[in-house]
């Protein structure tokens, strides 16, 4: 575990490092200035992932640790279908992103945290009061989380995450994350309810909580291998990871192979072979992105067609590991 004297610093590195992000986009990746949530989300992924694990190694290595980070885009995410308060059968997205942290500072397996996030645009000030037929469909799934099914290449069956034995509560599997939008953008997350305040932490702070962790509010344990949060966690990134290297073999400018809508952004310094369940992770070195000639979205949604490419079955990662100087990197 991280100690706790070095979160407040790790919190104020992340804001800082993707206040810039969140104004001018990846532009790594040529993006433009993000305006809408599918933007922000993009930007955050593939643009925060190199800028904050940058800004944190200078703060870990004096104490001994390492960060290893990786980030995957998609713009869409699978629809979780549920029976609704009403007692209506419903269905909406899982959520926009999924970030994890597989913390590996004492060796082994380690212990993995994580957390559901569902992006909105804030309201004028900052805050949001959700009021829509979707919005509070996602705000119900959000806040019970009944029993839902997810589509097809998913495991099948009910999923129940009331069934996870770790410490939490099912709420603490997801949250909402208010960005304020341009010139000035911020992003700030927030406990799922039907009115939600202002301000909160900043998503950088809310990372540096995870990596900390145990902490209540800040995502959920999912070390496990048999409840349903923690296969489902696991099961997401497999399948998000496993869309993004279909096409690794025979990549290349002579050989270009679509992608679909995603890409990613890796931050690694020795080769390793990508493993997803078998933690210590994903240390895959090669940063190649195709996008079929055109960059990630900046706006609310996807501002180019879908080309009759079959859909992606992921869901958008950010993904941290934190490793100790005796942890194999």
């Amino acid at each position: 575990m991280i100690p706790n004297r070095l979160i407040a610093n790790l919190a104020n590195a992340a804001d800082a490092a993707l206040s810039p992000i969140l104004q001018t986009g990846a532009s790594s990746h040529g993006q433009a200035p993000p305006t809408g949530e599918v933007g922000f989300v993009a930007a955050a992924v593939l643009g925060g992932v190199p800028a904050i694990a940058s800004a944190w190694n200078p703060i870990l290595g004096p104490a001994g640790y390492h960060v290893r980070m990786s980030g995957v885009f998609c713009h869409k995410a699978p629809q979780a279908t549920f029976t609704d308060s009403a007692g209506n059968s419903v269905s909406c997205e899982l959520a926009d992103l999924l970030v994890v942290v597989d913390d590996l500072t004492s060796g082994g397996s380690g212990q993995r945290w994580a957390a559901l996030i569902q992006a909105k645009m804030a309201a004028a000030g900052g805050g949001k009061t959700l009021t829509g037929t979707l919005d509070l469909r996602q705000l119900d799934l959000f806040t019970r989380w009944p029993l839902f099914s997810l589509p097809t290449g998913y495991r099948q069956g009910n999923r129940d995450f009331a069934t996870c034995g770790h410490s939490g509560a099912p709420i603490d599997c997801g949250r909402y994350g208010l960005i304020d939008g341009q010139p000035s953008p911020k992003w700030h997350q927030q406990a799922p309810s039907t009115v939600m305040s202002a301000g909160g932490d900043q998503l950088g702070s809310f990372l540096a909580h995870m990596v900390e962790v145990g902490q209540s509010g800040f995502g959920r344990e999912a070390t496990g291998t048999t409840d349903d949060w923690s296969m489902t966690v696991d099961e997401l990134l497999n399948l998000t990871y496993a869309s993004v290297f279909n096409y690794v073999t025979g990549f290349g400018p002579s050989n270009p192979q679509p992608r679909q809508t995603s890409a990613l952004s890796l931050v690694a310094t020795t080769p390793r072979a990508f493993r997803v369940s078998d933690r210590p992770i994903f240390y895959y070195v090669r940063d190649n992105v195709w996008w079929e000639d055109r960059p990630p979205p900046s706006g609310g949604k996807p501002e180019f067609p879908d080309d009759g490419l079959p859909e992606m079955r992921g869901l958008s990662v950010l993904r941290i590991g934190i490793g100790g100087d005796g942890i194999e990197r």
